[in-house]
């Protein structure tokens, strides 16, 4: 799925960005504050004072007394203890007698020389943005729990924990939350029905936000933050106070509210952690998280603590019209009458020493996954790694009065193609047929029947048996989520995805920039389910889901709508539909709440961002699912750079995937929808079986195996462990290196055995 940007119907992305800029630039001028604003180009700049106009200590803030703190709950691992006047808790590992606090660590408090508010935001327990709804202007502003002039209620211990109330009275809020322990994590919660506002209006909530928060201080340490397949911030000495930090939505932004992306890796994960020397926990939104974001401030931001947590939303902003042609007038207002979402829940899994890093973490969630979220291991398959095959059938272009129709693959030419790289040794494949319905690949919303140019649907079942034959399964590429040509009665008046302004949403899909409507989740769930016994008659294996799974938006539309979380719970309905009928299910750089539901995702993320927070990309989506699904990156006659991306799929455990046409790549230079740099089957399919026959000696015996353990040896040389004791070290560099009495060579990797590294 390509990046979606954001259009609103008739209306121009300049036009956007021009009336934003001057309702922030009026803003600014006339309440003569900082006003938080987030660039499509880069990060969140966010003011270092938000001040507020409530009470503040007249003296300086200070971290409460350990010696204040009461246990009040224990684990088999985890010791908890309360502070009855400030809420805060400690947490010790009874494994290591290693101690975490969920405010600031206190070894450095006197070392802090940062401005009064923001030394009174770190050693609260929570913090709070809001608006004033009865100003015209609405201008975000924070504060936090001061203790004196805010007060803790209804405190008592509860089964493993303590539940407490905090009250802020003079801004007009009570929050609820929970703080409990099991096993080897504490949970807390913000109970959403306890919530209570007075005329202000509540934006978010960051509880605990500063747990674990340390300084810089010699240690191996970082920030784990879920940006791309997943990435650090390591600890620095000398980081510049930029006044920036990452601040990401879980499973991508909304654009009903915020509009345009930010060209950031999308956070398909609702994770983060932090290691500190030997100390290191994984926290995992539990609950509430599609209105979440991850928010990391390394040292040097705001303060000399590192720190990473999850920020609750509970309102956010929009782009609100005033007149028809509404790209003349219009300001920024938020949902008044909602609060989103129900309970919030974080889990923070507490780290062993050995354990205390991104493997760890990763094996973590994999735990949590596998036990939380149903998925199981594979099963070992003899045929060896698979290959992921795509075939284009087709797409159109501009013709001189209508549209014209561009044949990729027929049904027939598909045959000849696996049955070619079937012969030349790949013994194991999957295919997806894209492209396939009546109009090709940019017919949104199309399904039934398969277009007659290819072969049809007679055609279609007579390919799909022949790979039957030689166990090939078969997928059909679909997306119901998109419609641009009205397909299964659509009418976007009145299923289309609507904001709180009654404007449908429209998404620029394709090269020749036309809009296509974005369709309500429970329409497509609808769509879905009655096309399935059609699909079930071409004998077919699954779907291929795109947007379902990988995007989630709120819609106010009045008949099909839904709230954002709601709309999650919809396409995890879809995915089961299809799964239940047709037994198999394959997602496009899938959101993690389709794990259990999807067994392959195509085109994973597998790097990060390279934005100004982050110092190198991991593999912790990866060796948190290796074992538990099968993925794969980019096409590889479609890479970027195609030996670095082969050798990051040996590194990452992905298997091998191509994306063909039987016509000449060039016949798809002016299409609407598929563009690729070199598609041609009969150019491709001797170098298609000799990369398949690497990837199979290197991966094909290690699918169901677990990713045990990965390390930098050196600058730009990576080893993976798997279960097994398969060892496999790669190389990124122009120059061999040198591993004992062993010799990576540049550009290449090496297998070891248990065996070899004794020797």
């Amino acid at each position: 799925m390509k990046w979606i940007k954001l259009l609103l119907t008739k209306q121009s992305l300049p036009t956007v960005i021009a009336a934003v800029l001057i309702i922030v630039a009026v803003t600014l001028i006339a309440a003569n504050t900082e006003f938080v604003w987030k660039s499509t180009a880069g990060p969140t700049i966010v003011p270092e004072d938000e001040g507020t106009n409530f009470t503040q200590p007249e003296k300086n803030p200070v971290l409460p007394e350990e010696s204040g703190f009461s246990k009040v709950a224990e684990s088999d691992v985890l010791s908890l203890k309360m502070d009855a006047k400030t809420g805060h808790f400690i947490m010790e590992d009874k494994r290591n007698n290693e101690v975490y606090y969920s405010y600031p660590d206190p070894k450095y408090w006197s070392k802090e020389e940062i401005s009064k508010t923001w030394k009174q935001h770190l050693s609260s327990p929570i913090m709070i943005q809001y608006v004033d709804f009865s100003e015209p202007i609405l201008n975000p502003k924070e504060l936090s729990f001061t203790p004196g002039v805010d007060s803790i209620k209804d405190l008592k211990t509860i089964d493993g924990g303590f539940q407490l109330t905090f009250e802020l009275p003079e801004a007009g809020f009570t929050i609820p939350v929970e703080v409990t322990v099991d096993g080897d994590y504490v949970q807390t919660k913000i109970i959403r029905e306890g919530i209570k506002e007075d005329k202000l209006g509540l934006i978010w909530v960051r509880l605990y936000p500063f747990f674990g928060a340390t300084h810089t201080d010699g240690q191996e340490g970082y920030l784990f933050i879920p940006d791309g397949p997943g990435a650090l911030i390591n600890f620095k000495d000398n980081q510049l106070n930029v006044n920036k930090l990452y601040d990401e939505s879980v499973y991508g932004s909304d654009m009903v509210y915020q509009g345009l992306d930010n060209n950031r890796s999308q956070v398909s994960m609702p994770v983060f952690g932090m290691k500190s020397g030997s100390k290191g926990f994984l926290a995992v939104l539990n609950d509430g998280e599609a209105y979440a974001n991850i928010v990391a401030s390394p040292s040097g931001v705001f303060s000399k603590y590192n720190w990473v947590t999850a920020q609750m939303n509970f309102r956010s902003s929009f782009l609100q019209y005033t007149r028809k042609n509404f790209a003349d007038s219009g300001f920024v207002d938020f949902n008044r009458d909602e609060l989103f979402g129900s309970d919030r829940v974080v889990r923070y899994y507490i780290l062993d020493k050995e354990n205390a890093d991104y493997v760890g973490m990763a094996k973590r969630y994999r735990q949590y996954l596998i036990e939380e979220k149903g998925l199981k291991k594979l099963e070992a398959d003899t045929a060896g790694v698979p290959l992921h095959l795509t075939v284009v059938g087709g797409d159109q272009e501009k013709g001189t009065l209508a549209n014209r129709y561009i044949k990729g693959t027929t049904t027939s030419e598909a045959e000849q193609m696996v049955k070619k790289l079937h012969e030349l040794g790949v013994g194991n494949m999957s295919v997806t047929y894209t492209g396939w319905q009546e109009g090709g690949y940019s017919a949104y919303g199309r399904t039934l029947p398969v277009d007659s140019s290819i072969g049809g649907d007679s055609g279609m079942k007579s390919f799909v048996d022949f790979a039957h034959s030689l166990n090939v399964p078969v997928y059909l590429d679909t997306e119901y989520a998109l419609n641009n040509t009205g397909a299964g009665g659509f009418e976007k008046e009145f299923a289309g995805v609507t904001n709180l302004a009654g404007q449908t949403i429209d998404v620029r899909m394709l090269y020749n920039e036309d809009n296509v409507s974005a369709v309500s989740d429970k329409f497509n769930l609808k769509s879905v389910k009655s096309d399935l016994e059609g699909f079930k008659k071409l004998g077919i294996d699954g779907l291929v889901v795109g947007r379902t799974g990988q995007e989630l938006f709120s819609d106010y539309n009045t008949k099909y709508g839904s709230s954002r979380d709601e709309a999650k719970d919809v396409q995890v309905d879809i995915l089961k539909a299809i799964q239940s009928s047709l037994g198999g299910v394959q997602g496009i750089k899938s959101n993690f709440y389709s794990l259990p539901y999807v067994h392959h995702i195509q085109n994973m993320v597998s790097d990060y961002s390279y934005d100004l927070f982050s110092d190198e990309a991991v593999p912790f989506a990866q060796i948190a699912t290796h074992g538990l699904i099968t993925y794969s990156f980019n096409y590889s006659n479609n890479r970027d750079e195609n030996g670095n991306g082969f050798l990051r799929e040996i590194e990452y455990g992905a298997v091998p995937s191509f994306v063909f046409t039987h016509a000449d790549t060039s016949d798809f230079l002016s299409a609407y929808g598929i563009r690729f740099y070199s598609t041609k089957f009969s150019d491709w399919a001797s170098y298609a079986a000799e990369e398949y026959k690497r990837f199979n000696e290197t991966l094909g015996d290690v699918q169901n195996q677990f990713i045990a353990e990965h390390r930098t040896l050196a600058h730009n040389v990576k080893e993976t462990v798997y279960e097994n004791g398969k060892r496999i070290i790669v190389n990124y560099n122009t120059e061999p290196y040198k591993y004992g009495n062993l010799e990576v060579p540049a550009k290449n990797f090496i297998v070891l055995d248990e065996e070899a590294v004794k020797q």
